[in-house]
Parts: C-alpha cells; structure tokens; sequence
C-alpha cells in the first residue's frame, strides 16, 4: 500500500470506525488488531511467495499469533464472555480428547495433531469477537476496502493472466513453486495470494458488497461502486473458475428472493441485475475479458475430468456428502487423526504436497475424525449456517440486505470446504463475523443526504 493508502487505512481504525465518541482505547485496539487480521488475510501471500519465500511454511500461520492477541484484548474489553465462548470451550475440549486418545492409539502424532486442533479451533471463535465489538460503521469500512483493493486486485490478475508462468508475478508460494496453469500458455491468477482460491474468495465477497451498495443509496461513492463492479465482473473470466460462476449465480438467486419477499423491493433488485447486465456487456467489450472468457471456455468443454455442468455440480456438492456417508463404514472409530488429511500432514510425511486421505472434504473429516466424531462435527457446520441462516433472514425483514448477500458467499464455504486451509479459513471467519456484526444492528445507519431526503 502508499503511504497516502496506509494513513487513511490507520484513521480508518484509529477514528472512522467509531460509533461512539468515547470509545476506550482497550476497544480501539481490538478493531486494530482485526483490521491487522484481515490485512494479513489478503497479502500474507505477498510475504510467502514475493517477499520472503524462505520461510513461504512458517508464514503459513503468520494469523495465528494474532488472533491469540485479538481474543487477549478481546478478554480485556470484555468481548470474550463466557455465554458467548462456552460452545467452543466445548468443542476445544472434545477435539483435545480425541486427539489425545489418537496419539495413544498410535494413529497421530502431537504436531500434526495441533495443527489439525488449530484449524478447527483456533480461529472460529473471532467470528463472535467480530460479531460482539464491530459496529455496522465497521462493517460498512471493511466493504469500503474490499471494493477499493478489487480494482488493483483486477489489474493485477490481468498482468499475471498475460505474464508466463515462469514470470516473478506469478511464483507460487515456497522456493520454485508456481502457479496452476490454464489453457493457452496462461495461468490462474492469484493475485496478492498464495493461490488463486484468495483472489476467487475476494471476487466473490466483493460481489455481495457491490450488490448491497447498489441497493441502498449513498452508502459509497458511486465512482467505486462502478469501478469495483466492473472490477469483478471483469475477473470472472480471467480467474477460470468454475466455482467462482456457480458462486456467484447463488448469489443472484438471493438477490432475486430478497426482491419476491417484498414487492416494494422486488422493482429495485431487478434494477440491480439490469445494472449489473450493462456492465457485464461492458466488461465483454475489454480485449483481456473477450481473451479470458476464451481461455476460460476452453478449459470448461475440454475437461472430461468433471463433465459438464449439471456433473461438476454433481461431484462438488452431493458428490462432497457422499462421499463422506459412503466412507463411514470403512473408517476405524476413532479416525485417523486429526489434521492428517491437511497439505501440512502430508509434507511431514512425505515431504510433498498431497492428499494421504481424501480431496473431498466430508470424507476427510469422517477419515480424520472417526465416523462418529466426524458426523457430529460435520453437524455443527451445518447447524452454524442454519443460525446464519436464521440471523440473515431476521435483518432482511427490518430492511437489513447485506447479512442476508452475504449468506450465499459463507454458507458453502462452511458446509464443503477444507479449513485446513488457512485462506480458506480466514475467508469463512471474516464472512462469517462480517454477517453476524451486521445482523446485530436494527436498523441500518443512513448516510446523511439519505436523511435529509427522508
């Protein structure tokens, strides 16, 4: 970032995100450290692969110190309640005694199995330190950035989609690693990330954001709702993602149902699609897009691998459940381990990168964990996106749209992906805080010219 960028993001922390005019400097700080969290989230893999790609592992976990900071400030402030805490208590104690009980039954060992403990503990409970200390102005901030860093972000996929894969821009993360290549001699881009499942997670949270700043006035500029919307539009295609277009048309399908649940909304979100319409016609008309969507085209009817659509659909969400109930019956009870169908597991033993246990995330988790601790587990995924489920629909009723854009970008990633990857982890945090923080507010801040016409 500038220097100009780095001030304005420090007043953003130290003042502008302030809701009351005497806020302690105890709670201050926490939203610093949160902000230094979500920083970390999207350049931690500048660090790995640019910067210092030496030490590419260790900064694989550049978050974790800081997160332990957030919930000692967090305790200060008196975020960090026992009412609020008591469920992960829980569930830290009884990931303790499996993993305990594994490591004496011999199918785990103590640093693979911390590892395992800090992915699925470690982190969740800053979705309810975000929930209890960031104020709607907060949240508001955190779209204002995430609009702002999609336009360089574009630009930048934009070189790396160009660029050979030998190119610096597109070193992967760790000494000689690379990026996944696409057709034609292109790559996919990763953006400020390790790989591209960062920059596929930024389009996608970005889209929510820009959808609810076109369906309520005034609360950014429009330069940057324009600019951020043809930002991501235009990334769609130069990220080669199939995951990114199924992503983003669930996002549409909530678009469409908060319109049929109230007529008088119903005009506005369709003027939302129409809008988004003209600047997809207008993002078709960039040189890069009209490339892009070729590549992406190609790499879609030439993988036989998956199939069509209606198979990829088949094998990445049903095929991820059932492949979690069909391995239950040849898995021991105790599990395999914690952690051991991580990237990390696999390095420590093997030394390379890869799946000793399975791709598909349910049937890691039932091989990790033990059918009946893995189901269990797998259960409160579900039952943490019911309540968010439950707390979206809430907000929409008071006219509150962004929980309920947000629930399509952090329901999936919840329920199918891995969070043993640490992206893939801070994404679901930050989405997750995100949603419940502003959830909490009963009624949306108006901008002041929206009060003025009010």
């Amino acid at each position: 970032m500038s220097a100009g960028l780095q001030q304005n993001w420090w007043a953003t922390c130290a003042s502008s995100a302030v809701d009351v005019p005497h806020e302690s400097r105890k709670l201050r700080w926490l939203k610093r450290w949160i902000w230094i969290y979500f920083w970390l989230l999207i350049f931690e893999g500048s660090l790995r692969k640019w910067i210092l790609p030496s030490l590419s592992a260790p900064l694989l976990l550049v978050r974790d110190p800081i997160v332990l900071i957030i919930y000692f400030q967090a305790f200060r402030c008196g975020k960090f309640t026992r009412k609020a805490m008591w469920p992960f208590a829980l569930l830290t104690v009884g990931l303790l005694l499996l993993a305990i009980a594994q490591i004496v039954a011999g199918s785990n060992t103590v640093l693979i199995a911390l590892y395992g403990m800090r992915s699925y503990v470690l982190h969740i409970p800053l979705v309810i330190v975000m929930a209890e200390t960031l104020t709607w102005k907060d949240v508001r901030e955190y779209g204002r950035w995430l609009l702002l860093i999609s336009i360089p972000m574009a630009a930048l996929t934009v070189a790396q989609y160009y660029a050979p894969d030998s190119a610096w821009i597109n070193l992967g993360a760790g000494v000689g690693a690379r990026q996944i290549g696409a057709w034609g001699g292109h790559v996919r881009p990763a953006g400020t990330f390790s790989y591209g499942s960062g920059t596929q997670s930024l389009a996608i949270f970005t889209s929510a954001f820009v959808i609810y700043a076109m369906s309520k006035r005034n609360v950014y500029p429009q330069w940057l709702v324009g600019s951020a919307a043809l930002a991501t539009l235009a990334a769609i295609p130069i990220l080669g993602s199939r995951t990114v277009v199924f992503t983003m048309a669930f996002v549409f399908v909530f678009v469409l149902i908060a319109g049929l649940s109230d007529t008088a909304r119903l005009a506005r979100m369709l003027g939302i699609l129409v809008i988004l319409s003209f600047f997809a016609i207008v993002a078709l008309q960039l040189p890069f897009v009209a490339d892009s969507i070729e590549t992406f085209s190609h790499r879609w009817g030439s993988d036989t691998s998956e199939g069509n659509v209606q198979e990829v659909l088949q094998l990445r969400v049903l095929g991820v459940f059932e492949s979690g109930f069909e391995s239950v019956g040849s898995t021991p009870w105790l599990g395999d381990g914690i952690g051991m169908g991580s990237n990390a597991a696999a390095v420590l033993k093997t030394g390379s990168q890869s799946f000793l246990l399975a791709e598909m995330e349910w049937e890691r988790i039932v091989m990790e964990f033990g059918p009946i601790f893995g189901l269990m587990f797998l259960g409160l995924r579900v039952f943490c996106v019911i309540y968010l489920a439950q707390r979206s629909l809430r907000a929409l009723r008071r006219n509150n749209m962004l929980p309920w854009l947000l629930l399509p970008v952090v329901a999936p990633p919840i329920i199918i992906y891995t969070l043993e990857q640490p992206t893939n982890l801070g994404f679901i945090v930050l989405g997750a805080g995100l949603l419940l923080a502003a959830a909490r507010s009963e009624k949306p801040a108006l901008d002041a010219q929206e009060l003025q016409t009010r």
